[in-house]
């Protein structure tokens, strides 16, 4: 019996896809990429695609990477811009860590060395990534307690915002909170029930449930909403947009409606959820994976 597409994006997709995903062994940019045309870009987003890909698949660890002028450059105007808005409002689950890190404004670190400082911590550490991994794949890493990270910076033409994962939205959005045994501990469980399911309703359930909180979640502290998901944190268009914007919808996090609502990765975020805790989600990661039958509890 043919298995009933899911809907991901706006578009159907098949189950068997969210279970088994394609390997992507090349470099591909999205139309309309600030940087499509851009051939000395280009090639080094190839230059550092090859290199983070082989440094994967043969267990290498994060490469050392020597970032280029151009590079340092889109770091120090973003970086100043982030860490001024991440002071006003993100979570307090990011901003220590933050500290504890020492990312400073001025200079790119290297992943190979705040890995190496994570293991310490939470028993985490970074796997180099060629771009955004497939989801699944992704997860599988983190059920094995490794984070993987890009290391190639976002075009300079739009700073203010990435349309896939680039080193800026990983060290300064996912790494700090994983100096969290909690929140590291919320993560690998999502890992582990993603690589052990066989269903693809539940991966794309995981994925929205973890697309609304550890990507583009809000959280409440001391009363006040704050900026708790990854990809709000590493953009100085996301946070206010999140926060303040009269387009942006913004609901209490109830993971049925959580895993029922589609979204656009592509652009500026509308709808978004709050939720009460870090303690919160993990009960409810619990209970989604109890009710699904996932054997990883």
């Amino acid at each position: 019996m043919e298995k009933a597409p899911l809907i991901e994006y706006g578009a159907p997709i098949h189950p068997d896809v969210m279970v088994a995903p394609p390997d992507v062994t090349e470099l591909e940019l999205e139309p309309g990429h600030p940087g499509i045309n851009d051939q000395g870009y280009i090639r080094r987003r190839r230059e550092l695609f090859a290199l983070c890909r082989k440094h994967r698949l043969e267990h290498l660890g994060p490469p050392i990477i020597r970032y280029t002028d151009e590079e340092a450059r889109i770091w120090r105007e973003v970086s100043p811009k982030l860490d001024e808005l991440h002071q006003k409002h993100a979570s307090g689950l990011y901003l220590a860590p933050k500290r504890e890190l020492a990312i400073t404004r001025d200079e790119i670190p290297q992943l190979r060395h705040l890995s190496d400082r994570l293991r310490r911590e939470t028993d985490m550490h970074l796997v180099p990534a060629e771009g955004a991994l497939p989801y699944r794949t992704f997860y599988e890493y983190i059920a094995a307690r490794g984070f993987p990270v890009t290391q190639f910076i976002r075009h300079g033409s739009h700073p203010e915002f990435t349309p896939e994962p680039d080193m800026i939205h990983d060290c300064l959005g996912h790494v700090p909170p994983l100096m969290n045994r909690d929140y590291a501990e919320l993560l690998t469980l999502i890992g582990k029930a993603v690589a052990t399911t066989t269903k693809g309703d539940q991966v794309l359930a995981l994925k929205r449930f973890s697309w609304f909180s550890i990507e583009f979640g809000l959280i409440e502290e001391a009363g006040a909403v704050k900026v708790f998901g990854a990809g709000i944190l590493s953009s100085t268009g996301e946070i206010p947009n999140s926060l303040f914007s009269p387009e942006v919808t913004r609901r209490p996090f109830v993971t049925d409606v959580v895993i029922s609502t589609d979204y656009d990765p592509s652009r500026m975020q509308d709808q978004l959820f709050i939720a009460p805790s870090l303690p919160f989600l993990r009960r409810e990661l619990e209970g989604l994976v109890q009710r699904f039958a996932i054997p990883v509890l």
